[in-house]
């Protein structure tokens, strides 16, 4: 299975708060739309016709993905699981009690709400185990250097809107997924 890996806010559109942050004012009243990029990034899969999506954004929070999918147009046919659900429910690790015997569990909410973008991935692929992986965010901090070349970071001010940011995402997803089909 070939999985990409998807941020929302920061990769499909500008991410609010950064947007806020450094322009002063909106994304939303400064021309821009929320998942702006979709037609593009579909465009783009459509040329690895067996790549699957997993939803890495905290939104949605909980297990309600029926809102997101419906911004996500063809995509949403590719989603295969929001990482949430998958880490809370059907990932299992073995944790030790204080009595020193162990125990299988999930990740909790709390602990999944806790994890930074690259421990919610590393985990994900670490239960999914997919042949190959892309992951495509806007959160640069603490990837591992040994899956560098698995993990597109885009600009969050314009996610995959920007011309640089496609051919980034394009190269990583050629390398990791084979030529183009």
């Amino acid at each position: 299975m070939h999985v990409l890996y998807l941020a929302l806010s920061g990769t499909l559109h500008p991410s609010t708060s950064s947007y806020e942050l450094v322009h002063g004012r909106s994304p939303w009243t400064s021309g821009h739309q929320e998942y702006e990029a979709v037609p593009w990034l579909s465009g783009a899969l459509a040329c690895w016709p067996d790549v699957k999506i997993v939803l890495t954004s905290p939104q949605p929070k909980g297990d309600d993905l029926s809102a997101v999918l419906e911004h996500l147009g063809t995509l949403a046919e590719r989603v295969i699981s929001f990482a949430y659900v998958d880490l809370t429910t059907k990932n299992v690790r073995q944790l030790r009690t204080r009595a020193g015997s162990a125990r299988l569990l999930p990740y909790s909410s709390e602990d999944y709400w806790r994890m930074s973008k690259s421990d919610i991935v590393t985990k994900h692929v670490e239960w999914l185990k997919p042949a190959a992986w892309v992951a495509v965010d806007d959160e640069d901090m603490l990837w591992p250097t040994g899956i560098a070349d698995h993990v597109c970071i885009v600009d969050g001010l314009t996610g995959l809107k920007n011309a640089a940011e496609q051919d980034r995402l394009l190269t990583y997803l050629q390398k990791n997924f084979g030529p183009a089909r």
